[in-house]
């Protein structure tokens, strides 16, 4: 599991750094093979880390309560019940999330490549949907940067961060993302159907519009909840 975990952050600073090197060396297999498990690592770190935030943001403080008034002796014998629990908690709403985002990202950047394809093709392009599906995974390299959220949450809940710049930072992460993601599809596209580095990067336009839109839509609706959510302790 280690040896896997230390591949995989090996290609994922590849695809961050030097995207370009990446894309012209990838050879084209199976998108269910290579590039799915790159996907389902990233989902799965990426759930690690929004499981720990959540443990933290909510678990804790009430586990908190619960302990109230306990010290000494009596605490040193109830540790061992209180570890147990928070790993079952833990695990559980690792496995919950894990779930989740697996099925959406793999959902998202299938439908990404699906989408590129037809339009590289309509671009006057030359290449195969397995391919640009592959590439597309391989692509989610940037969902670990949504960590960074994770981290802004759990000091704003411990009033480390005011919450108004809890919203300005993730959108500024999500506004990253965006940008990144879309010069890896163009890189992806042009390597992928050979068209000009102008037609790459006008056909990737399109899932990078739907990306900022999403982004928008949960900026006025699905960040106002979350931020109630995280909220300040008093």
């Amino acid at each position: 599991m280690i040896k896997a975990l230390k591949e995989y952050f090996v290609e994922w600073w590849i695809i961050i750094a030097r995207p370009i090197l990446f894309y012209t060396k990838l050879k084209e297999e199976s998108w269910k093979e290579q590039s799915l498990t790159f996907l389902l690592f990233s989902s799965w770190i990426l759930a690690a880390a929004f499981s720990l935030a959540i443990f933290i943001v909510q678990y804790l403080p009430i586990g908190a309560t619960l302990v109230t008034g306990i010290i000494g002796f009596k605490f040193l014998l109830i540790t061992p019940v209180i570890l147990t629990l928070a790993f079952a908690f833990y695990m559980i709403t690792l496995l919950i999330v894990g779930g989740v985002l697996s099925i959406l990202f793999g959902a998202a950047f299938y439908a990404i490549g699906f989408i590129l394809h037809y339009i590289y093709l309509a671009f006057g392009g030359q290449g195969r949907l397995n391919r640009m599906i592959q590439s597309s995974f391989y692509s989610s390299a940037v969902v670990l940067f949504l960590a960074l959220p994770a981290a802004f949450a759990v000091v704003t809940r411990y009033g480390w961060l005011e919450l108004s710049l809890f919203a300005v930072g993730f959108n500024i992460v999500y506004v990253f993302i965006a940008v990144y993601v879309y010069g890896l599809w163009a890189v992806a596209g042009r390597k992928t159907y050979g068209v000009a580095k102008w037609r790459a990067f006008a056909g990737a336009l399109v899932p990078v519009v739907l990306l900022l839109i999403f982004g928008f839509i949960f900026d006025k609706i699905g960040l106002r909840k979350l931020e109630a959510w995280i909220a300040p302790l008093k």
